[in-house]
């Protein structure tokens, strides 16, 4: 696998959204020699309908990571409550 075959062996809770776009290069590839051995008409149908998944893959992880995120900032700002309720 190349470089961008590595996201494929990722932890599906460690994707990035970054890595959906290496998974989608890597599934184009495949896509255009199966277009070059069968012609286009062989993918029609399937096309939107991968490309879709792709769509939803993005977006649940980019809420992942941003939930990751937010965690971490409620974290922080418990941890500021304290601090300043400690102070007063």
């Amino acid at each position: 696998m190349d470089n961008c075959g590595k996201s494929l062996e990722k932890n599906p809770a460690d994707l990035t959204v970054v890595d959906v776009y290496d998974i989608a290069a890597v599934m184009g590839q495949e896509f255009e020699r199966i277009i070059d051995r069968y012609g286009c008409e062989s993918l029609t149908r399937i096309m939107p309908k991968v490309v879709r998944v792709l769509e939803i893959l993005e977006v649940l992880v980019g809420r992942n990571n941003i939930s990751a995120e937010t965690e971490e900032l409620r974290l922080e700002l418990d941890r500021l409550r304290l601090e300043r309720r400690d102070r007063l």
